[in-house]
């Protein structure tokens, strides 16, 4: 049996002109998007929009998810959408306007129809349809495409979202409070921009969390967040910053080859925010993460490239012990890397990686002492290492006597 989301997106919003709540802004994109594919993460395999018209703003962000690869398809009326649905397949009704977390809907979908997802009737408005008298709809059920037909049947002038849910309560649906829940305080029905704007700020603000390491959180950060804000309503997608990445660092690693050690160490500094814009459009996207991708795997190869192009630049000049320093500076990094692999230990977020020892070597190039900033880059990967293995070992429980013998 294979789950099937039913988005309802025919009611208008609140806001002058009257577009629909599907289409309200919200994270660069539409609500209806974000819905979409957060029942895609649910487990979703198709996605089916009752609608009732479809205007140019509705149009182009179901263009924009085929595009992404979710199996989107239109229903004009109930019956149009039961006929796409098999009557034993468990279907997740998504009311217009909701929007909440990627929890709520695993939550739901992982349960046997017919269920609902409910909220404390003192804990909400009116925007929340009444269930009883302590319970409001939350905005999600999961009933079957047999229920769905068998409204259809049945609904003349009736609002198909409302009589689904009414025949969903008669039938005894079981009840799925999510007080005391994570996520529980993010549940929206959204009816005009103005309910979106918390959740925005939600979204924005948990894309740029989880940053790895101290150059991103503490000076690339307001630079990934500026160009995240403008590009996450437009076209650009994390494949093509990341790709401007790599092009970058591979020109910067050019430019040290032929000895044009500023050209090459700029390009690579440009490049350091790119990755992580990447990661923030792909979150608030929620795309999957930067972190899968070949060019995020080719990145720090290039990148240590580049270096060793600038040990062998620096080497014509003050000798070829640079090189020696770089190879066993790339050594210290690769082994810190298996050192920590699957573990976090104390300090990660200042641990060596490339951006912090790319930021490191600007001052000591702004004073013109290059191989004083290839050493304290070696000085810094030593150290990190070192500090990583005490660390890590640290965590390591000692061995009983038993598994000595």
């Amino acid at each position: 049996m294979a789950l099937t989301a039913l988005i309802s997106a025919y009611q208008e919003s609140g806001e002058p002109g009257g577009p629909l709540r599907a289409v309200l802004p919200l994270a660069g994109r539409t609500l209806i998007e974000r819905q979409a594919k957060l029942a895609a993460l649910a487990g979703a395999r198709r996605i089916l929009v009752l609608v009732e018209r479809v205007p140019p703003e509705l149009l182009a962000a179901l263009d924009r998810l085929r595009r992404d690869g979710l199996a989107v398809l239109l229903a004009r009326s109930a019956e149009e959408a039961a006929g796409q649905v098999d009557p034993s397949d468990p279907l997740l009704l998504v009311a217009d306007g909701f929007i909440g977390d990627e929890c709520h809907l695993r939550r739901l979908a992982a349960a046997v129809p017919p269920a609902l997802l409910t909220v404390p009737d003192a804990s909400v408005d009116d925007r929340f349809e009444r269930i009883d008298a302590e319970s409001r709809w939350a905005g999600l059920a999961l009933v079957d495409g047999a229920m769905l037909a068998e409204t259809a049947s049945m609904l003349r002038d009736w609002d198909p979202q409302s009589t689904l849910l009414r025949r969903a309560v008669q039938s005894g649906a079981r009840m799925l409070s999510v007080q005391g829940e994570a996520g529980a305080g993010n549940l929206i029905i959204a009816e005009r921009l103005a309910d979106l704007s918390r959740v925005h700020r939600g979204i924005v603000d948990r894309a740029a969390s989880g940053r790895g390491d101290w150059i991103s959180q503490y000076l690339l950060g307001p630079i990934e967040r500026v160009a995240t804000h403008a590009l996450m309503g437009g076209a650009v997608t994390p494949l093509a910053v990341g790709l401007a990445a790599v092009a970058l660092t591979a020109l910067g690693a050019a430019a040290f080859v032929w000895h044009y050690l500023w050209v090459g160490l700029l390009l690579m500094l440009l490049a350091t925010p790119l990755d992580g814009i990447a990661d923030r459009l792909a979150r608030l996207r929620l795309e999957e993460g930067v972190g899968t991708s070949w060019w995020c795997h080719l990145l720090p190869a290039l990148a240590a490239a580049g270096l060793f192009a600038l040990g062998l630049s620096i080497g014509r000049v003050h000798g070829w012990g640079s090189i020696l320093l770089v190879a066993v500076l790339l050594l210290f990094l690769l082994a810190q890397r298996f050192e920590i692999e699957g573990e976090e230990p104390r300090g990660l977020i200042f641990l060596a990686e490339r951006k912090g020892l790319l930021w490191l070597l600007l001052p000591f190039a702004i004073a013109g002492y290059w191989l004083a900033g290839l050493f304290a880059m070696f000085v810094y990967a030593a150290g990190s290492f070192f500090w990583a293995q005490r660390a890590v070992r640290a965590g390591v429980p000692p061995a009983s006597a038993g598994d000595q013998d």
